[in-house]
């Protein structure tokens, strides 16, 4: 097995519980516009840049309802949620995965679909930048994943190898995008099936339980980024 040299880490819903954060405001603007929103459809958007998110909600619900309202409330919902608590929260084991990195002499990236700007303030609002080599935002792709631009960039720019990469992501399109960069996945799910969901007069024209069967499977699957720590000492990798 190749030696890791690169920890690339997507940021929302794996390393902060922006997640959790986004999905109520997906829920509460969902309440305010009347459409059907339950776990599945986050699941379904989440990893995606801005224009890719749009098209899919076009495909759930129908070009002829007004869902580029509906998505600019849930975009103004979430900077209001932030703005009243101004944390995004660490997820478990994530301080603690980043020392042992840096211990061990990996360098880290984060590669999120997310703007610079957000990015760089949750790393410093949550204390973690200093354990950061460099970042890849959506501002800097073409393509947004599953297209594996973003994963790629990241091994160039830490003049990596792609075998010699990790990628950690909770999103179904993350876990897409790597394996097409030919980059070991790692997948630690984002857990919100607890939260509420709205039924909504604007139906969903899909069924998202098929199409969030994993397309391709990541290598090793975790329940938190603690496991990910055991996992890498133990296999001596």
């Amino acid at each position: 097995m190749e030696k890791v040299e690169l920890l690339i880490f997507d940021m929302d819903g794996l390393m902060f519980e922006t997640g959790r954060l986004a999905y109520r405001s997906y829920l509460k603007s969902a309440e305010k516009y009347d459409y059907e929103m339950n776990h599945n459809v986050y699941y379904y958007l989440t990893g995606r840049v801005e224009e890719a998110i749009l098209n899919e909600m076009g495909n759930l619900y129908g070009e002829e309802v007004p869902y580029p309202e509906w998505r600019e409330e849930m975009k103004a919902s979430k900077n209001r949620v932030f703005a009243a608590e101004k944390r995004v929260f660490k997820k478990k084991g994530l301080e603690n995965l980043l020392k042992y990195a840096k211990d061990s002499q990996r360098m880290v990236a984060v590669a999120s679909s997310n703007f610079l700007h957000n990015i760089e303030e949750y790393l410093e609002i949550e204390g973690v930048i200093q354990y950061i080599d460099f970042i890849i935002s959506g501002d800097e792709v073409t393509n947004g994943k599953p297209d594996p631009e973003i994963f790629l960039k990241a091994c160039e720019k830490a003049n990596v190898s792609p075998e010699n990469a990790v990628v950690l992501e909770d999103s179904r399109v993350g876990i897409k995008a790597a394996k097409a960069a030919k980059i070991r996945a790692f997948l630690v799910e984002d857990e919100i099936t607890d939260l509420p969901i709205n039924m909504g007069k604007y139906k969903l024209l899909m069924d998202l339980s098929q199409s969030l069967a994993y397309e391709v499977k990541p290598d090793v699957s975790f329940k938190d980024l603690d496991e990910v720590v055991d996992y890498l000492k133990n296999e001596k990798i």
